[in-house]
């Protein structure tokens, strides 16, 4: 219990001698402190591990070294950082060493009552006011973290975010400004459809109709502890592996795109019948290095991923059909390195604009899509 709640503040007494307990009984009889406890220097932890005292008084008649040890010991510990800690000594010539050794406060046996009293009641006020202090920077410290948690998990999986915040490098990574070249699986996910859709109904029933969308993605997304960079329209940027590296990250972009389909077949069934609109859902996915960083103006900056490797998955995204994944080349040699295999069917190679050379790039077929008109650009 804290001095401040507490009907009596409890002094450890750190001696080795009967004098100096009879004369803190002395100057303390009748008051609100009273010796709680009373331990050799060698026993003061374990004293203090069992209950915590208000007030710690400490005789200074112990050789240097020892009261040296002592203090540095109860300003260390988290419990007796901020408890006050009185010399007591029989002169004033232990005065110096007493102060060197770390004691807020230093009386000899002469001291009147009165003045003790004071000048204790005095330490135990500002032990109180820092006590008071500390917790509230510890609950502000904790509604900060929080509030960072909660941010986070608006585009990172809750399992990445404690993570993050575990991490002072990969906290520093994120908002320092640091850009980290890294290997990643890239994924858009893109809404067929979505221009009639939004011709038919009102701004309203868009908007609705996009917070489904967007709760069915992510929600797979951070299932597979991906995390989303951008929502541009009906497009959802994806990637794995960022920020925090998994050597699984196209298998997990695969087995997220595939629960994606299966689950935004059911949810446009349901807008057909609601709305009478026809939607669909294209992916692609490529695997690449990519450059993971802050992008933006110091009054705006957005952290996302950029390079090659994301160009090419927004144009496998683009031309996925609806229901359909499609992804290159780098994606299944990477698969087929770690033994993994998805039931992939090769597809004519895909010549993208500004490219020398053609992608190769592949599908997973399901039953409710076997890709084979595909008419490259």
């Amino acid at each position: 219990m804290s001095a401040t709640l507490s009907a009596t503040f409890r002094t450890l007494l750190v001696s080795s001698s009967d004098t100096s307990r009879t004369l803190l009984h002395r100057l303390l009889d009748g008051s609100d402190i009273v010796i709680d406890d009373m331990v050799e220097p060698d026993q003061v932890i374990a004293s203090v591990a069992r209950r915590a005292p208000d007030l710690i008084v400490i005789d200074v008649e112990a050789d240097a070294t020892t009261l040296t040890r002592v203090c540095g010991v109860l300003k260390a510990n988290p419990t007796t950082l901020l408890v006050p800690l009185v010399g007591l000594a029989k002169s004033a010539k232990q005065r110096l060493l007493a102060f060197e050794a770390g004691v807020d406060d230093f009386l000899t046996h002469q001291v009147r009552r009165d003045e003790f009293m004071v000048r204790v009641r005095s330490l135990l006020k500002v032990s109180a006011a820092r006590r008071q202090l500390a917790a509230e920077q510890l609950a502000d410290e904790v509604k900060r973290r929080e509030l960072i948690r909660a941010a986070f998990r608006r585009y990172i999986s809750p399992k990445l975010a404690d993570q993050i915040l575990a991490s002072p490098e990969l906290l520093d990574s994120m908002f320092a400004g640091t850009n980290k070249r890294t290997q990643v699986a890239v994924m858009f996910a893109d809404m067929r459809g979505f221009t009639a859709l939004s011709e038919r109904l009102n701004p309203e029933q868009v908007v609705e109709l996009l917070n489904e969308f967007f709760k069915l993605l992510t929600d797979i997304t951070f299932e597979y502890e991906g995390t989303v960079f951008s929502m541009a329209g009906d497009s959802l940027l994806v990637g794995f592996g960022v920020p925090v590296a998994q050597e699984d990250g196209a298998e997990r972009a695969i087995l997220a795109a595939k629960l994606m389909l299966e689950q935004f077949a059911s949810l446009a069934h349901r807008w057909t019948q609601r709305y009478g609109v026809e939607t669909g859902l294209g992916i692609g996915i490529n695997v690449g290095e990519v450059i993971a960083g802050n992008v933006g103006s110091p009054s705006y900056m957005n952290y996302t991923i950029i390079g090659d490797t994301v160009n090419v998955a927004s144009r496998l995204g683009q031309r996925a059909r609806a229901g359909e994944m499609l992804f290159s080349d780098a994606v299944k040699t990477l698969l087929d390195k770690r033994g993994v295999d998805v039931g992939a069917m090769p597809l004519p190679s895909l010549v993208l604009r500004g490219r020398s050379s053609p992608i190769g790039i592949f599908c997973v077929p399901t039953a409710s899509n076997e890709r084979l008109d595909f008419r490259p650009n």
